[in-house]
């Protein structure tokens, strides 16, 4: 029997497919229900999310090749996915240990996360090392959303209808940071330009990243990504690069003209 696995969700993104353990990494569906009926009686109505019984189905399945389980989902504040893993952990009975994190983030930089841990695991890390590296990277890992689409945060409860109204006839182009596992504002920019200089303000904040990933709608703005590449390129020649379209989950949640910025700083892995 296999000693260890990871359990993550499908809104994460991975920077590459062939990582090391990706064999023991298992992926739960998460989808977003179609709006036949808006707004929600409550912003958790509009997902469509693996119940308690389903996480604790997946526990049997998995029990039967590992000893160890662990869950990394996507933030809180975006689902409440990880608290339904927490319940059905906290139900299990079987004999396979089970931990559960809340990864305060999601798509590029929830991967990132998991390709960490799925690696550690196939050089044979028991599941509290696992934990624990995940734990402490995840503060390293910072997320820019630029969501044009006011609409889409007003159905997500982020906004109300009146102020995403106002913002889209105003042409805002709002810029908000999931920080600490929470979407907050962080300013308002009128052009792709004035966008693009944000991404790179936020760079600049940084020494040497371990990575920078830009990730993209299924309806893009024209924004010049070659420049943002260029940029990365001459600031940080040892820093991987890569850009992504947003998976489904996300775009339905932030809207198909969404742009992300994702940038994950290098840090001890043996730190607590």
């Amino acid at each position: 029997m296999s000693k260890v696995c990871i359990l993550t969700d499908s809104s994460v993104q991975f920077t590459r497919p062939g990582f090391p353990g990706r064999e023991q990494v298992h992926i739960i569906p998460l989808e977003f229900r179609s709006s036949a009926r808006l707004p929600p009686e409550t912003p958790e109505e509009q997902f469509v999310l693996p119940s308690v019984q389903a996480f604790s189905s997946y526990f049997t399945q998995l029990s039967r090749e590992y000893e160890n389980i662990l869950i990394v989902t996507l933030a809180a504040s975006l689902s409440p996915a990880a608290r339904y893993a927490g319940e059905a952990a906290a139900q299990y009975t079987d004999h396979a240990t089970i931990q559960v994190v809340d990864s305060q983030t999601t798509a590029i930089g929830l991967g990132l996360l998991v390709q960490m841990a799925a690696e550690a695991a196939a050089a044979g890390a028991p599941i509290h090392e696992l934990e624990r590296l995940v734990r402490a990277a995840i503060p390293r890992i910072y997320m820019l959303f630029c969501i044009p689409e006011m609409n889409y945060l007003a159905e997500a409860g982020y906004l109300s209808r009146s102020q995403a109204l106002v913002g889209e006839m105003m042409g805002l182009l709002p810029i908000f940071v999931l920080e600490e596992g929470r979407l907050t504002p962080m300013q308002k920019v009128r052009t792709q330009r004035h966008l693009l200089e944000s991404f790179q303000e936020f760079i600049d904040e940084f020494s040497d990243p371990y990575h920078v990933a830009l990730i993209q709608g299924t309806n893009p703005m024209h924004l010049r990504t070659r420049l943002l590449r260029e940029y990365v390129e001459n600031s940080f020649p040892s820093t991987p690069f890569s850009v992504h379209t947003i998976g489904a989950y996300l775009s339905n949640l932030f809207g198909p003209q969404c742009v992300g910025l994702v940038v994950m700083e290098k840090f001890n892995s043996r730190s607590r």
